[in-house]
């Protein structure tokens, strides 16, 4: 067996959280050594659960160089901590995984990440601020993280998705397991295109609740930044918070309505001390001074975004300026009657193209 191969057999034990594979490691050596290991020396190692020395002794009866073809003929790939291509952010996180498995491509390290998360049950607020947002920062070429949950985490993938942007689904599952179903849109095309599928977990791991506090730490590791955009004071998005504090990254919250139950959280993070997100470039700013190539992405994507307009959007934002234009200037001015204008200004404010900066007054995004 090859290194990769033995470290395969390593994943494949359930529960084996980083903590019992530290343990094993410190007094057993490396996977090799754990394969290797007499039944007796597996049952002296503390953590270790029965059905867990049990998996460590029948898993090796597996042909894992098959496993590892099966992979391969499926678009799976895997990486282990030891290799250059693992993502650099997560090496020196608490709690570490020791390998990823991924469909598509991993993160880039050269760029900048923001992950974004909140509630599954969100408002339509909160489904718009969702989408303007990312799609605003993958235009300026932040890379978006999120765990393509129901609710928040599928609108950031979608509002990256929509302006071709980079976008990274952490999986509480298999990558080969659409988790939730709802979502099989964003999983086949992170599958081939727009970025990538990561899990800790074997394929064919299904979706259990305990696996998604532990899905959560590499979530925020493989961030920059931590943008919660709506949650309530005891949503489970504070364990991504805690993750996040732990690994120093910096913390956003977008504001919410005062009274709103599924915005307290992010009212209450703002209170005690993280950074109040009203627009995209605010997030923008501040990884500016990390990553110079951020100082002139925005408007080219944004001009790039321009180029590609068609029919009644390509229309409309023309017809736009630096000073604000009532809708009804608007028509005049294309010839789009106003009860049809509002959804094409609403799909130009979620490209980040157009701002209404009152009751019917748009301006063009510089």
């Amino acid at each position: 067996m090859t290194e990769k191969e033995y470290w395969l057999y390593i994943s494949k034990v359930k529960g084996l959280l980083p903590a019992r594979r530290k343990m094993l490691f410190e007094m057993l050596g490396t996977p090799e050594e754990v394969y290797k290991a007499r039944e007796d020396v597996l049952r002296n190692i503390p953590l270790l659960e029965e059905f867990q020395i049990e998996q460590l002794i029948d898993f090796r009866k597996i042909d894992f160089k098959y496993e590892s073809e099966q992979f391969r003929r499926k678009g799976i790939k895997f990486v282990t901590i030891d290799d250059k291509e693992f993502p650099e952010r997560l090496r020196n996180i608490p709690d570490a995984p020791s390998f990823l498995f991924y469909r598509g491509e991993l993160p880039d390290d050269n760029l900048p990440a923001v992950a974004v998360v909140g509630s599954r049950r969100c408002s339509f607020y909160g489904k718009e601020m969702c989408m303007r947002f990312s799609s605003a920062l993958a235009q300026a070429g932040i890379n978006i993280i999120s765990g393509m949950a129901s609710g928040v985490d599928g609108f950031a993938h979608r509002g990256a998705i929509n302006v071709g942007g980079k976008t990274t689904a952490v999986l509480g599952c298999g990558v080969d397991i659409c988790y939730p179903t709802e979502n099989r849109d964003i999983f086949e095309k992170l599958s081939v295109d727009y970025g990538g599928i990561v899990s800790e977990y074997y394929p064919g791991d299904k979706a259990l609740p305990y696996n998604f506090p532990q899905r959560n730490r590499i979530i925020s590791g493989l961030a920059d930044i931590l943008l919660v955009v709506e949650a309530g004071k005891k949503s489970g998005t504070f364990i991504t918070v805690d993750h996040a504090l732990e690994q120093g990254r910096e913390i956003f919250a977008i504001p919410g309505r005062i009274g709103d139950t599924v915005s307290d959280g992010c009212n209450s993070l703002i209170k005690n001390g993280a950074g109040l997100a009203a627009t995209p470039e605010d997030i923008i700013d501040e990884l500016k001074s990390h990553y110079t190539m951020l100082l002139n992405a925005e408007k080219k994507k944004k001009k790039a975004a321009g180029d590609s307009l068609k029919g009644d959007e390509k229309k409309v934002y023309e017809s736009l300026e630096q000073v604000p234009i009532q809708i009804n200037e608007i028509s005049e001015r294309t010839g789009i009657d106003c009860g049809t204008l509002p959804m094409i200004l609403i799909e130009l404010e979620l490209k980040d193209m157009i701002e209404e900066v009152g009751k019917n007054l748009y301006i063009k995004k510089r």
